[in-house]
């Protein structure tokens, strides 16, 4: 009787002093759904994801997963995600060592959107101040990261690796796309990759900062995408910090998209990017997209306001096609620019604007 009652009195102690301390370490996908129900401290080591299935990590309020060893997804031509996490006050991260692996190579066709489906790769819908951190991604097949339906969300030491896409065909491999997403910081993360590094379609009160860009078309905003109007189009208050592009097509790029509905943007600064080896554009701001591409006519149906650069410096790769600034206006589509330091050299084109900044001259 002595013995069995220290044993339950222990029980009866842990359980009722630290309830979030179950623990459960997953080493087959079949396992992973009992452990997210059950438990708030989870590692998933080393498994494989079935062909078409999302490895779906719906987390408790305060739970914390890691990813330990490597994670792969079997190959099948669909949309995806391969992962998607949710919950309020969550912590995920990559023990060291660890990534996930979507076995890009089995999808890539040089054609992205266009070619054979392909999955996105990583969606977080996390909110009530997340923390997803030291996670590294590989080879994704289409897009990388999908931040939908987010908010107060920190994404910390990310390295999304999609470089052996550059000779295999990789495209559409944006490292960081967001959408319908309020207060979320993205930091100290590298990009390799085909596509935008970061690309802004739709949300509030983003930053990003300290990041490293190679190999994509660089910080972006692709805003009018959606057939909707009004909010769905609608960026504000946006920061790119501190960030270096590289190797890259476009160091900046500002779109609007004259096919979708009415929306803005406004608030939205750079400050302290720095550029090398740029191919096409240093700094380009359109608004003339239409079914994914330029068309030389700029509406004015998504206004940008308040578009502030600072200490935008660096350099262009030299070849024939390459221009410092490039600005596409609609007749009443831009206004209340204000643009300081920014000095970008080696473009074998001139600057081409048809609106000028205050503080910058064209």
């Amino acid at each position: 009787m002595y013995r069995v009652l220290i044993l339950t009195s222990a029980l009866i102690w842990v359980a009722l002093s630290s309830p979030l301390q179950d623990s459960c370490t997953v080493t087959s996908y079949d396992a992973v759904s009992k452990a997210i129900s059950s438990c708030s401290n989870i590692v998933i080591k080393g498994i494989t994801v079935p062909a078409g299935q999302t490895l779906t990590l719906n987390l408790k309020t305060g739970a914390t997963l890691t990813f330990e060893g490597t994670i792969t997804f079997a190959h099948s031509n669909w949309a995806g995600p391969l992962v998607q996490v949710s919950g309020s006050k969550v912590t995920v991260k990559g023990a060291s060592g660890s990534k996930l692996d979507g076995l890009g190579a089995k999808y890539w066709d040089g054609k992205g959107d266009k070619g054979v489906k392909k999955p996105k790769f990583f969606k977080i819908k996390t909110t009530g101040g997340s923390l997803l951190q030291n996670i590294k991604l590989l080879n994704c097949p289409h897009q990388c990261v999908s931040i939908n339906s987010a908010s107060n969300t920190v994404l910390n030491k990310w390295t999304i690796d999609v470089s052996a896409g550059d000779s295999a065909g990789g495209k559409n491999t944006d490292g960081f796309d967001i959408s319908s997403s309020s207060g979320i910081t993205v930091q100290n993360s590298e990009v390799k990759n085909q596509d935008d590094c970061v690309a802004v379609n739709q949300g509030s009160n983003l930053i990003f900062k300290n990041l490293t860009c190679s190999g994509g078309h660089g910080l972006s905003l692709s805003v009018g995408q959606s057939s909707s109007s009004g909010s769905a189009n609608t960026v504000k208050n946006v920061t790119f910090t501190d960030c270096n592009v590289v190797n890259s097509r476009n160091g900046i790029h500002v779109k609007t998209h004259t096919d979708a509905g009415t929306g803005t943007i406004n608030l939205v600064t750079y400050k302290n990017i720095k550029l090398s080896g740029i191919t096409n554009y240093g700094i380009n701001i359109q608004q003339d997209y239409k079914d994914g591409k330029s068309t030389n006519s700029p509406s004015n149906n998504i206004p940008i306001t308040h578009l502030n650069l600072q200490s935008i410096t660096g350099s262009m790769s030299g070849t024939s096609k390459s221009m410092p600034v490039y600005i596409l206006c609609g007749s009443k589509g831009c206004s209340s620019w204000t643009w300081s330091g920014v000095s970008i050299t080696n473009g074998k084109k001139s600057n081409s604007c048809n609106f000028t900044p205050s503080g910058f001259s064209c």
